[in-house]
């Protein structure tokens, strides 16, 4: 499901006794309760990410890739044949999204506000008045100053293939559309429905350490989080991802 082996270093699971499981389990129930009182301000019927109307429970192992882009529009990508472990390569193709900027001052709500400025646009708020089909992933993308520390952050929607050529213009001003170039990524999956920003440390942690693995290197000043199914519902799919800093 993940795209990827894991590393063996990284396989905590193979060490653990039955209380670090126990413990686990806690962790992921609790999460997942946060989680879905958080995920019921985001229903909308065109928000109809791959998955059922089954709430998803304790389960870390992601949906597939393949899964997910079966039902669900995803950009153009074509894997990337590298070898090592803990990570998987793909080449994102060229192609338009729309964009805004993301308040990390008040991440909670600058999440929601920057989701649905976004969703707006392809509800319609655009000048062609066009419905636009909902695709995946969710990207946001975060940027570091020299400290790394964070600085800024965007959210980006993929146009879908039917409006790549002539993408509807925003007609709110805090919307924009970007084209972007080819960008060789790498990444690492995870399930559950956590958005536990020390699940996120942890797994850039040991996407960092997996590239230093391989002599690969990555740019530093940004990071990527995509989010590929539809929250709290059904099994998921998130990934952390940085971009080599040879497509940057």
């Amino acid at each position: 499901a993940k795209g990827y082996d894991e590393c063996e270093e990284f396989m905590w699971w193979k060490k653990a006794g039955k209380e670090d499981w126990a413990d686990k389990k806690k962790e992921w129930a609790a999460n997942n309760e946060m989680e879905d009182e958080e995920d019921d301000e985001y229903e909308v019927d065109q928000y109809k990410f791959g998955g059922n109307k089954k709430k998803g429970k304790s389960c870390p192992k992601p949906k597939s890739l393949a899964e997910v882009c079966e039902d669900n529009e995803c950009p153009p990508f074509e894997e990337v044949d590298v070898s090592g472990c803990g990570f998987e390569a793909r080449k994102i193709l060229a192609a338009n999204w729309t964009v805004t900027k993301l308040d990390v001052n008040d991440m909670k709500k600058g999440d929601k506000s920057a989701f649905w400025r976004l969703f707006k646009y392809i509800s319609g708020a655009n000048d062609q008045g066009a419905k636009i089909a909902m695709t995946v992933p969710v990207i946001t993308k975060w940027y570091m100053d020299d400290d790394y520390e964070l600085v800024g952050a965007e959210m980006a929607f993929y146009i879908p293939s039917a409006f790549q050529a002539n993408p509807p213009a925003p007609t709110d001003d805090q919307v924009r559309v970007e084209s972007w170039d080819d960008a060789i990524t790498y990444d690492r999956a995870y399930g559950g429905n956590s958005k536990n920003p020390e699940i996120y440390k942890k797994e850039f942690k040991k996407l960092y350490k997996a590239l230093a693995n391989e002599n690969i290197t990555p740019y530093t000043k940004m990071s990527l989080t995509a989010g590929y199914t539809r929250p709290g519902w059904g099994r998921q799919r998130r990934e952390m991802m940085l971009v080599d800093a040879g497509s940057m």
